[in-house]
């Protein structure tokens, strides 16, 4: 069987691949990432890619103009090559460089300077304590192993284990082996450092060294997101943060949700792929972690992992299917610590994984991390927490109680399934403004010209069309407010509003937002806003009983609270009772870490929270209903909205101006 090299531009990288295999398989295989949410079944047209050189054969014209495709455009999943190529992956295409996300830290520490504020670590999980132990004698002659570990219990009480790796070091450790006289001689010298670690119930001695080595000990806060992984490095004995890093899932390369990912673990080596991905990013970024700290991976003694439960399982090499098949049963929701070579995270070879605890199949440890870190769990107060995302988790309660629900809301606020959506990259438009007289100005990450609208730019553009009056409250386009804006789109046929055109775009394609993009956007906000709604009403309360609402997540960190409230995605609440307290997930992994009574706060929390299945719920898809307006069916829900459409639709019927 014939074999064809594909090199990818811009990376350069390359890979060989059989005769028959697709574009989308070549990238695969070269790690080179070409945008897709469907998992190559040609559903999504996100895989656009552009031959450079050489032929494919396959049809891939249902997303494509005639332009287009006389210009190279190909959907990577749908053709084959038919000798050697050079493919360029356009920049709506790309999910962004790891140097492209990592050097922009500063947002992957967000809410680590709230965490960093707090009383530094006092008990970290696993800690070096330095001991002097005293020399055995005659009247004394405790054995090494006892005479160690009576001295640790001293400083950490409690049941204490030590393993025969480490037993058969102690001698020598604790003594040095010197040449007298034509004979060797034990000296004593009894100054040691002891490396301890939490097992569950058990404390464990997993190293012993001889002298002082309580400067270096280092753990590792992982977020395994959907979207992303983020890996903060923090020092165990000032608590501090010491360097954060970034990089998108390569997971995505098999589906943007955890339905597709699971579909694909179902597949001969699916699972393989899926567990040898994510491995590969934490790999990445501890690499780049001890390179700039200045320190070497064996510094590193433990990892506290957060994430949701389908990640969490593929993290760990776990069985993912059953957690999508009724009664949704995860193959462990607690799973304990053990030594993080296991799953192959390269830190010390005897250093631990600890995972942060989940509450079932949907809502995962990044929730319980969530609640610890925003304190609900402690609060007098009534609170909310939105973890907006693919999958929108929502927790509600105080110190007297929790309840908890998922929604499935889709990858719409994560660029998926809208047609010039992409994910918050370089050339991505995070910001939006209308003006009455139909004006489009947008900001995009990194200053380049316009590729693609990521989460942020989406909420924007939907509540400034509305307030525009360029899209009714059903959501429907009123192309006669702007007819010159507007054309017919090539997949379906129904208007688009072009907010960027292509000879101003980065992507040499208009940037639009499409009448079906419009419908997407409208049913993901509202499976969000209809699941908070469900758990309040399920307690005979309202929003207005909450006084504080918190969002986790990267993608509130840019978020517009106006934008969001204009389009019925946050409630009509005073801005100061809504907070962004960005990525909960690491923040939760990080105080587990620093204080390791902590996690025992942390399995209560879990313990704790009540799961509401909202698809069997009749009350949901009534309140789900509502919800698919802007903002929503009942306006009187939102009286500062309300108050801005009348404005905006009077200053648009006498000349006036329009303030938004």
């Amino acid at each position: 069987m014939a074999s064809y090299r594909v090199r990818f531009l811009p990376d350069g990288r390359e890979a060989t691949v059989a005769e028959g295999a697709s574009l989308l398989d070549a990238a695969h295989a070269a790690g080179v990432y070409v945008g897709e949410i469907c998992g190559g079944e040609g559903v999504c047209g996100k895989c656009r890619v552009i031959v450079r050189e050489g032929e494919v054969e396959g049809e891939s014209t249902e997303f494509l103009t005639r332009e287009e495709i006389r210009a190279g455009y190909a959907l990577a999943c749908q053709v084959v090559p038919k000798g050697d190529l050079v493919v360029e992956v356009p920049p709506e295409s790309r999910l962004g460089s790891y140097r492209e996300i990592g050097a922009d830290s500063e947002r992957f520490r967000d809410f680590a300077r709230a965490v960093d504020e707090r009383p530094a670590a006092v008990a970290p999980l696993v800690e070096k304590m330095f001991l002097e132990i005293p020399e055995p004698t005659l009247d004394d002659a405790t054995a090494d192993k006892e005479r160690v570990l009576d001295a640790v219990r001293k400083k950490r009480p409690g049941p204490l284990q030590m393993g025969l790796k480490i037993a058969r070091e102690l001698p020598r450790v604790l003594r040095r082996l010197e040449a007298r006289r034509s004979a060797w001689k034990w000296d004593w010298d009894g100054r040691i450092t002891a490396t301890v670690g939490s097992r569950s119930e058990v404390n464990e001695v997993l190293l012993v060294e001889r002298g002082d080595a309580t400067c270096r000990n280092y753990g590792l806060a992982l977020d395994i997101g959907t979207t992303t992984v983020v890996a903060h490095l923090i020092d165990l004995t000032t608590g501090a943060t010491r360097e954060a890093a970034a990089m998108y899932n390569s997971q995505t390369a098999f589906g943007a949700d955890v339905i597709s990912r699971i579909n694909h673990a179902r597949s001969p080596g699916g699972a393989d792929d899926l567990h040898r991905s994510v491995i590969g990013d934490v790999e990445t970024l501890v690499e780049d972690l001890v390179s700039r700290a200045g320190i070497g991976r064996g510094d590193i003694t433990c990892a506290v992992a957060s994430g949701n439960t389908t990640m969490m399982h593929f993290l760990l090499g776990l069985e993912a299917d059953l957690i999508r098949l009724s009664p949704f049963v995860p193959a462990t929701t607690v799973p304990p610590p053990f030594r993080a070579a296991e799953v192959g995270i390269r830190i010390h070879p005897r250093g631990l994984l600890y995972t942060m605890p989940m509450v079932g199949s949907y809502v995962g440890g990044d929730i319980t991390s969530g609640v610890l870190a925003s304190g609900i769990h402690e609060a007098e107060a009534l609170s909310l927490l939105l973890d907006i995302g693919t999958n929108g988790e929502v927790v509600l309660g105080n110190r007297e109680f929790m309840v908890s629900c998922s929604a499935s809301a889709g990858p719409a606020f994560e660029g998926g399934s809208v047609k010039c959506g992409m994910r918050a990259t370089s050339g991505a438009i995070d910001s939006v403004r209308i003006s009455r007289d139909i004006e489009v100005s947008t900001t995009t990450i990194g200053g380049s010209a316009p590729a693609g609208l990521c989460g942020t730019g989406l909420v924007d553009v939907l509540a400034q069309m509305l307030l525009a009056g360029i899209v009714d409250r059903t959501g429907n386009f009123r192309v006669e407010r702007a007819p010159d804006r507007f054309q017919d789109s090539d997949e379906d046929g129904r208007p688009e509003f072009v907010l960027v055109p292509a000879e101003e775009s980065g992507g040499r394609r208009d940037v639009v937002i499409g009448q079906a993009d419009v419908e997407n956007l409208i049913r993901t906000k509202g499976a969000i806003y209809a699941a908070a709604d469900s758990l309040l009403a399920s307690l005979g309360l309202s929003f207005e009983d909450v006084t504080q609402v918190y969002i986790a997540g990267a993608f509130g960190n840019k978020l517009d609270v106006e934008s969001c409230i204009t389009i019925g995605l946050l409630p009509d609440l005073p801005p100061e009772r809504i907070r962004f307290i960005g990525n909960s997930s690491v923040a939760g992994a990080k105080l587990v870490m620093r204080d390791r009574g902590m996690m025992d706060k942390a399995r209560s929390v879990r313990d704790s929270i009540t799961y509401q299945e909202l698809m069997v719920d009749p009350a949901y898809m009534e309140k789900f209903t509502s919800a698919c307006f802007l903002p929503h069916t009942d306006l009187a829900r939102f009286p500062s909205v309300e108050k801005k459409l009348t404005s905006t639709t009077e200053a648009r019927r006498y000349g006036g101006s329009t303030e938004r």
